[in-house]
């Protein structure tokens, strides 16, 4: 078995052991967000010419805190960080390749605070991250299971301010904005009602 295959496999148990702590929306959130950002990512990093392998364990390992912890704990990203790096030394991967991939791929995919990957790997994790957003349902989604502690302009106002994030800010690749353009508009037209 492969080290990538490995990680997967654990990623995977994680998921499945349902830990209380976790949100309600885990099973949906790994099923249609992860696996399609790390489908994503392979196919992205095949294209551009990066390593596959790593990309792809960015990917499955990004919000890797989710099959244990809430999204409004504050020590979400930090026990990401933690779990990643975790996997990834039982799984064989040398310290620069966690470096990478944990250090600024999975730390900087969110783009906040004007901080971006370095890492083409990092990049095409943000992209990839940003593709399943705008692509699938993922903000339908995320207005049933987010929006019910919020009001609905607050709600808006949250789609919409991720939106511009998702297109302007995590989209390194100009193609990749071309293609999910028809989808952001989609979006902030139904958002904007």
């Amino acid at each position: 078995m492969s080290r990538l295959q490995q990680l997967e496999e654990k990623v995977n148990t994680l998921y499945q052991e349902k830990n209380p702590s976790r949100a309600g929306w885990t099973d949906w959130f790994v099923k249609h967000h992860v696996i399609v950002v790390a489908n994503y990512a392979t196919a992205l990093a095949k294209k551009y010419k990066v390593n596959e392998e790593l990309a792809r364990a960015a990917a499955l390992l990004h919000d890797i805190a989710d099959t244990c912890t809430k999204r409004e704990d504050k020590d979400h990203g930090a026990i990401s960080l933690t779990i990643a790096r975790q996997i990834m030394r039982e799984t064989g991967y040398s310290e620069d390749e966690i470096k990478l991939v944990v250090d600024d791929a999975i730390r900087y995919h969110s783009c906040h605070n004007n901080e971006h990957p370095q890492s083409l790997e990092g990049k095409i994790l943000a992209t990839a991250d940003s593709m399943a957003h705008l692509k699938t349902d993922f903000y339908v989604f995320a207005a049933w299971a987010f929006g019910r502690e919020l009001t609905l302009e607050e709600l808006k106002q949250w789609v919409l301010k991720k939106i511009e994030r998702d297109l302007h800010k995590k989209i390194f690749f100009e193609e990749v904005r071309a293609e999910v353009l028809p989808d952001y508009i989609r979006i902030k037209e139904f958002f904007s009602r």
